[in-house]
């Protein structure tokens, strides 16, 4: 799950004969699901039917849906700009696909995923919501012997394909599963890495999950976007679908905030850092039209740079990098 532009995703049929559910916002703006397929549930909407909590809560299995289907149409979308899935070359740091992650300082955050996840010759690591699989090759073309998991069926496609034509296929092993459930044995992991993922996740079972799958002692690190900054995070609420700056997240995504933070650390058995290797803060001006030209790149960029020279300024940033060590 990698940062950049997004499209929205595409309604999804229903598989086999499993009925589809869909939300209704009724006048108190309180959403639920109602049912659309065949034999209504005992718990369906209807003139006697009285709305309870119950109804208004989204499961885990809904966001896992919503989740695969939006990734399902970029990994779409992905193919249909590119042809083929772009190889990944031992040197590359970022996704050469998304040109415009450099200005996001993009590189530092990964090589300091690499340097907290150390020698990775041999270790079987697993790369969480591995998406279009530049991360997971990247790890494979370092010596790794790579686990890649996400919900999207369409963006693994495309991740295999990546893996084979960067000519680690054989170093990559691909997997449909949610972070929260894997599917890997226990302790069966030396490390665990990803690009944009926990923020997408229910954090306290992804947390656990983690626990269960990492040997003691086990080094992970996340590159995630960050609610740190309250500017940024008022803006991030407010501004997307408005003076033509383009909604890129889905509606179960959310920012790791301190207080998230604090809620993994009370599930994950072991040690967390946040680390700032890069101020990201005055940058997300472009997202604004008026200031994507060269000159007001350049201003923002010179400012961010500024910015993490002064001592404790990290926290500004808009990115950041989770750094977890399983407890033995």
């Amino acid at each position: 799950m990698e940062s950049g532009p997004r499209g929205p995703a595409p309604a999804r049929a229903a598989r086999h004969t499993r009925a589809r559910w869909k939300t209704r916002r009724f006048p108190d703006q309180a959403q639920f699901r109602y049912h659309t397929g065949t034999g209504a549930p005992p718990s369906a909407p209807g003139p006697e039917h009285q709305v309870t909590q119950a109804d208004r809560i989204p499961t885990a299995a809904d966001r896992i849906d919503r989740e695969s289907a939006h990734w399902d149409a970029i990994a779409a979308a992905e193919l249909a700009e590119h042809g083929e899935a772009l190889p990944v070359r031992p040197e590359d740091l970022h996704d050469r696909a998304k040109p415009w992650l450099p200005f996001l300082d993009l590189p530092a955050l990964t090589t300091r995923v690499f340097d907290r996840l150390g020698d990775m010759r041999g270790r079987r690591i697993l790369d969480l919501g591995t998406g279009n699989g530049f991360l997971a090759t990247a790890l494979a073309l370092r010596g790794a012997e790579v686990v890649g998991v996400d919900v999207s069926g369409a963006a693994l496609d495309f991740a295999r394909q990546r893996a084979e034509r960067s000519g680690v296929g054989d170093r990559v092993t691909f997997r449909q599963a949610s972070a929260e459930e894997t599917g890997l044995p226990d302790v069966s992991c030396d490390a665990a890495c990803g690009l944009f993922v926990l923020h997408h996740t229910r954090l306290d079972a992804a947390a656990a999950e983690l626990s269960r799958v990492l040997r003691p002692g086990a080094p992970a690190a996340f590159v995630e976007t960050m609610a740190y900054n309250p500017v940024l995070s008022a803006a991030r609420r407010l501004l997307p679908g408005r003076f033509g700056i383009e909604k890129a997240s889905t509606d179960d995504e959310a920012p790791l905030s301190p207080a998230a933070m604090r809620r993994f650390g009370e599930v994950f058995q072991g040690s967390i850092a946040v680390e700032w290797p890069a101020v990201v803060c005055a940058r997300m001006l472009c997202y604004l039209p008026f200031l994507r030209g060269r000159f007001a790149s350049g201003v923002l960029r010179a400012a961010d740079r500024g910015l993490g020279m002064v001592p404790g300024m990290g926290r500004a940033s808009y990115f950041g990098v989770v750094s977890l060590r399983r407890g033995g």
